[in-house]
This record gives structure tokens, sequence and C-alpha cells, in this order.
């Protein structure tokens, strides 16, 4: 079931991106970062415990990150994933944004899901900001996809 988060589900996101960035998934988030973004985290809850979380960061008044997508190793391949996405493209389009844009190491997962891959370059420079305290900042591997929030 999907779910807004809540403060007590911090450290079980915490936890779950961390694991994902020790597999090479994602890159790694620190509990201030965690607890800074709970109120724009949905999570997937089966049998008491956060099985995926995502997380939607508002960037302008146009635009919006799909941040933070973990999904626990033995619930991957059930469309947690792409649930917690579309959950989140939900809540953009309540926001009447008009774009998404993610950068991840799953390019395969965001081109199934219909994303569009776009040069990183191509992205505004304020999406950029949490890239500063990235230790990749000057290495940055992560592709960039976008999806139209009116396709949904």
């Amino acid at each position: 079931m999907i779910r807004n988060a809540t403060m007590s589900d911090a450290r079980a996101i915490l936890t779950l991106v961390n694991r994902n960035a020790r597999e090479g998934l994602m890159l790694p988030k620190s509990p201030y970062a965690v607890y800074q973004a709970i109120p724009n985290f949905v999570v997937w809850e089966e049998d008491g415990a956060v099985a995926g979380c995502c997380r939607l960061a508002v960037v302008w008044n146009d635009l919006a990150e799909i941040a933070s997508l973990a999904v626990r190793a033995e619930y991957r391949g059930r469309g947690i994933g792409r649930a917690l996405v579309q959950s989140l493209s939900r809540r953009a389009a309540d926001l009447k944004l008009k774009r998404l844009f993610t950068l991840t190491y799953q390019a395969g997962f965001f081109q199934k899901c219909g994303w569009s891959e776009v040069p990183r370059a191509s992205l505004p420079h304020k999406v950029f900001g949490e890239c500063l305290n990235c230790p990749k900042v000057d290495c940055c591997d992560e592709r960039a996809f976008i999806w139209d929030v009116k396709a949904l």
C-alpha cells in the first residue's frame, strides 16, 4: 500500500536508500537530508514495514524531481517502483506541474516507464542544487530523464 511518509518512517527510508546506494543503484543520503524531505516522500508499506520509497522535490513553478526511488531487494520486480513513481506523478499533476525529471543510474527502469532521456546539460541549472554536496559533483555518471506530466 502506498501512503505518505511520516517521521517514524525516516530511519527505514534512510536504511533503504543507503542499502541501495551500497549496491550502486543510487547515491547515498544523510539522515538530515531524509528528515528534511519526509513531507515529500511516499512509501510502499507491506506487512508493517517500508518496502519502497520515493520523493517528489519541487524545483520551480513547473518542474519537480522524482528522487530517492528505492525498493527492498526482495520486493523488486513486483511493480512497486512504478507504482511509487505513478503516485508522485499524480501528485505533480495535482500541483499543476508540467514536467518531472530524474537523475538516475536506473535508465532501463525509466525507459520502460516511458520517460525520455535528455542530455543532463539540457536541464536548468537550478536542478543541480543538491549536486554541490555530492562526492561525484565533478564526475557525475547519472543519466537524466524527463516526463511530461500531461501524459498521465
